[in-house]
């Protein structure tokens, strides 16, 4: 984990909510098979002093958590993968193959007939979000991402700040990797885990709601009483 200093405050990601499981997405655009449970991070926010931020006074809508998919150990960016059905017939299959048909790979391959990973909603903008206790916080929900191929992975989160007109440029300000999860092809995946907890579930609760009002939908995004 790592956080730096910006405007006299200092940020910190946190993981609130690791991913255990999911089933692989595979390459169609519409197919998404959701991680269980859906990703959700915490900003810590902390003045100069070390005192908390009050983040209720803080525009978190252009806050940004960024999610990129490592190897399990953390060291490997996984980010492309091979799709067989844009593979000509003489492709062998790498070396670190997950399973005949994907070959995971990195960032740094420049294979062209290579697919993104990590699909889906890959970024999450920041929400004004409650816990059990009724304080509030900054949350990042992942509730639509996806992995095309098995295996075991990681995923770092990066949070940005936007740029100032007279500032620094948009910049990584902390960062975090989740803990490790399996990716399960169809025939292998035992199913949801149902392990979310409440609290974690009233925060995707929210954070849908707050995606709603965002489209129109009416949720103040208030505290609640």
């Amino acid at each position: 984990m790592m956080a730096y200093e910006r405007n006299n405050r200092t940020y910190e990601l946190q993981m609130a909510q690791n991913p255990i499981r999911a089933r692989m997405c595979g390459f169609g655009e519409k197919d998404r098979r959701p991680m269980d449970p859906p990703p959700i991070l915490k900003l810590i926010v902390r003045n100069e002093d070390g005192t908390l931020a009050d983040v209720s006074q803080m525009d978190v809508n252009f806050y940004m958590v960024i999610a990129d998919i490592y190897s399990a150990d953390r060291t490997t960016p996984c980010t492309l993968v091979a799709n067989p059905a844009m593979a000509p017939q003489t492709t062998s299959i790498l070396p670190n193959a997950v399973e005949p048909a994907m070959s995971v790979m990195s960032l740094s391959s420049t294979n062209l007939m290579a697919s993104r990973n990590l699909t889906g909603s890959t970024v999450a903008s920041g929400n004004l979000l409650f816990n059990l206790e009724n304080e509030p916080g900054v949350y990042f929900v992942f509730q639509d991402i996806s992995v095309r191929s098995e295996g075991v992975f990681t995923l770092k989160f990066s949070f940005t700040l936007p740029p100032t007109p007279d500032g620094p440029p948009s910049s990584v300000m902390a960062t975090v990797f989740s803990e490790q999860f399996t990716i399960f092809s169809a025939k292998r995946f035992p199913g949801m885990t149902g392990d979310q907890d409440p609290y974690s579930k009233g925060t995707s609760d929210q954070s849908s709601q707050e995606d709603g009002r965002r489209n129109g939908s009416g949720w103040a995004g208030k505290k609640r009483k």
